[in-house]
Formats: structure tokens, sequence, C-alpha cells
């Protein structure tokens, strides 16, 4: 953020700087404060800030646990879709099994009374038959056994097709649907568990801890920074350059630099030459308009090992093209 807002006043103290800004055969010096990359660490759902574990000035590592947000209504989802999800695969799992073995040895059970019961009422129907024919049976009965015997013959029809539907398992469209159902009550699991992650910041780069902008307690909103880290291994500058010299610069160029009132110069090299001046007047045609145009350029520097600190204003000097 701050680094942002320094760039933002560039502008302001270009001609400033230019007026620092030196050159040599070989070189082409320049002035300009070190900076900083910085991480702001944010929950896109917010929440209340329950914990927090980052002071200012501490040193994390990569996936430290930073802060803590509580809301009430992902914690409810994510055991809702977990629910969900393991019903869905139970039943999926079901179909794709088909019948029990006892739910077939029932089936098959009942198709064997059913048989039975025909068999009795066919022997039923053919003794009513002979009866009536010798005179001795009423036409009445007939009726009834032959009803009888039709209505046993369905009942075994019927428990031969459930056997038969035991046997061959449940229809692959059914098991199909049973599939995919379980597939996207996983994907809505995922997306609460995804959700629910976002309550618990974690580092996700090594640092330090520059701010902390909530207090235990306070309701943090979507998307606003908790903590902001910076990173001591990358530090770069960003210095300005007239134009008459821009075009001894390279990409990749290596450069001295040296913050004030220290003697030790550090290595450094060009990152990126600016595409527009950062002060331009309304004709620049004149030569002395045209040296009133500077190009930012920015500086990576190397690791110091904690001797170059951010802020720290330097000197630096950019070898040119041959």
């Amino acid at each position: 953020m701050r680094a942002r807002l320094a760039a933002l006043a560039a502008p302001v103290v270009a001609l400033a700087l230019l007026a620092g800004c030196a050159t040599d055969k070989n070189s082409i010096r320049a002035s300009g404060t070190i900076e900083m990359d910085e991480i702001d660490v944010a929950s896109y759902i917010g929440g209340r800030l329950v914990k927090l574990y980052a002071n200012e000035g501490d040193t994390v590592a990569v996936g430290d646990t930073l802060a803590v947000l509580d809301r009430g209504e992902i914690a409810a989802e994510l055991a809702a879709q977990a629910a969900q999800a393991e019903r869905a695969q139970s039943q999926a799992k079901d179909l794709a099994q088909g019948a029990r073995p006892s739910e077939l040895v029932i089936a098959r059970e009942q198709l064997r009374a059913a048989e039975a019961d025909l068999q009795l009422a066919q022997l039923s129907f053919d003794r009513t038959d002979k009866l009536t024919r010798s005179g001795v049976a009423a036409p009445a009965d007939l009726d009834r056994a032959r009803t009888q015997r039709d209505a046993a013959q369905a009942r075994a029809a019927a428990a031969r097709e459930q056997v038969r539907l035991q046997e061959d398992g449940f229809r692959r469209q059914q098991v199909t649907a049973a599939k995919q159902g379980a597939t996207a009550a996983m994907a809505q699991l995922a997306g609460a568990r995804s959700r629910a992650s976002e309550l618990v910041l974690l580092s996700p780069h090594a640092g330090v801890v520059l701010l902390t902008n909530y207090v235990e307690g306070e309701l943090v909103p979507p998307s606003s920074p908790v903590v902001s880290l910076g990173d001591p291994d990358s530090l770069w500058m960003r210095v300005y350059v007239a134009a008459p010299q821009l075009t001894r610069l390279r990409l990749g160029a290596t450069a001295e630099v040296r913050p004030i009132g220290v003697k030790q110069p550090f290595p450094g090299r060009v990152v990126s030459i600016a595409n527009e001046a950062e002060f331009t007047p309304r004709a620049a045609l004149t030569e002395e308009e045209q040296a009133n145009l500077v190009f930012a350029v920015k500086l990576s520097l190397g690791r110091s090992q904690g001797a170059l600190k951010a802020g720290l204003p330097a000197d630096a000097r950019i070898a040119t093209a041959k």
C-alpha cells in the first residue's frame, strides 16, 4: 500500500530526482528510495475476528496461521453439505451393488409360495370342473375355482418378475443418476469447504508482519486486509532517468546501489523501464523540453542478509550499453 502511494507521488519528485541524476561514459547515476514487496492477507467472505496470531514485527513462514474468523452460517453449511454428500454416496453405492442377498432370498421364497398356491388352485379347479361335468357341483363353484386359479397365476407371475428384477439389479439409468447425484453433492461439499477455509488466514509467503489492521472482536468486511506482510528478501528501487539517457539503458543491466551514508555497494539489475514519461509538457518539441521528460526505471536488489531496509534513500549507478 505504501509502495503504491510512493509510486503515485513519483511525478511530484521526478524533477528533484532528475536534478540529482548524473551520467558518465559507462553508467548513469540516479537516486531513489528502497521499497519492499507487500502482501495483503484477506478473506473474500469476511467474518468476525476471533483470534489474531500475528503481531507487527513478527517473522512468519509459509502456511503459518495469521488469524481466524468466524461465521456461523458457513460452519452450518459445511456440516449440511457433508451430510448430504455422505447420503448421496451411500445411495449410489447401494444401487450399484444391487439387491442384498437377504432380499433375493425373500423374493425367491415368495415365488415358491406363489407357485404352491397356484398348484393348489389348479388342482381345486380341475376337481371342481369334473364335479360340475358330473352334475354334483354347481356352475358357480366352477367360476369361483377358476377365479382363484387365475388370481394365483397372476401372483406367481408377479413373484417371478420380482425375482428377475432382484437378480438383474437396478436399472442402469438409476445407477448412473445416483452416481451423478453423488458427484454433485461432493462438488457442493468442496465449495463449502473452500468457503470455510477462508475463515482461517494462512501466510502465503515468508516475511515480516508490517501491519495488523483489525483487533480481536472486530467485524472484518469481505476482501479487507487483516494482515499486511513484507518480504525483506524482495527489495527494489525505482529511479528516474532523463529521456536523452534512456537509449543507453537495457533490461537486465547491472547496477550498484548505495544507501545514503553507506560505502558498501549492493548489487541490483534493471527489471523494467517505463513506456510513458512521468512528466510530459504539452508539446515536447525542443531539446530543452525533451530534457524535462523522465522515465521510471525499476531496479531489483539482491539479498542483503538484512543490511538493506525498506524506506532507505539510496544512490544507484546503472551500467549502460556500450
